[in-house]
């Protein structure tokens, strides 16, 4: 038996309000606390590797989690945020309707939630293969959801305004995956 933890990155500066997407947004100072809190958490984990997403604030959460636990990191393309053509937009704006990420792909580019989804359970699939220790998977919202649907069973509803809630990840979390053979079993989140 081995354990995935996913973990969502920390709080980071969006001083211009704009929706993020993989703008080079650092940690903010909480955001870099609350991941050496994260950190602390995982000493006895046994974690043996970090995979993690390049986007900065991915990066940063995943520099503070290595540095603690003295294992390296693997930064995989798989991991990214959503390629999503309203990146930079303003985030008043975008709250209106928070679909705009998905829905205009046809018509502007991007990528779609099965799009992110496959990436997401191929890299999950790639790692669990090659790696025989206990593993943390540092990512983002959207593609840490689409994984946890897929390792649950769970369909992908096309609005996003009906994501289960009380299944995403927010900033900071972390959900365990215990792997036994090709028994995925995804816990609960945790808020640290």
């Amino acid at each position: 038996m081995k354990h995935f933890y996913l973990v969502r990155h920390t709080e980071f500066e969006n001083h211009i309000n704009v929706f993020h997407g993989r703008l080079p947004m650092p940690l903010s100072k909480e955001g870099r606390k609350h991941a050496q809190k994260i950190a602390g958490w995982f000493v006895d984990k046994g974690i043996t590797k970090i995979y993690s997403s390049s986007v900065v604030r991915c990066r940063e959460t995943a520099e503070i989690l290595s540095a603690a636990l003295s294992v390296p990191i693997v930064f995989d393309v798989r991991l990214l945020e959503i390629l999503t053509a309203i990146q930079g937009m303003d985030l008043d704006a975008y709250k209106k309707d928070r679909n705009l990420r998905f829905s205009k792909v046809g018509e502007l580019g991007g990528e779609r939630m099965r799009d992110v989804q496959v990436r997401m359970l191929d890299c999950f699939y790639d790692i669990n293969r090659n790696e025989k220790g206990n593993v943390v998977i540092c990512s983002h919202g959207d593609g840490l959801y689409f994984l946890y649907c897929a390792l649950a069973g769970k369909d992908l509803s096309a609005d996003v305004t009906k994501f289960i809630q009380d299944e995403y990840q927010k900033k900071g979390t972390v959900r365990e995956i215990t792997v036994e053979g090709d028994q995925y079993t995804p816990g609960p989140i945790l808020f640290l």
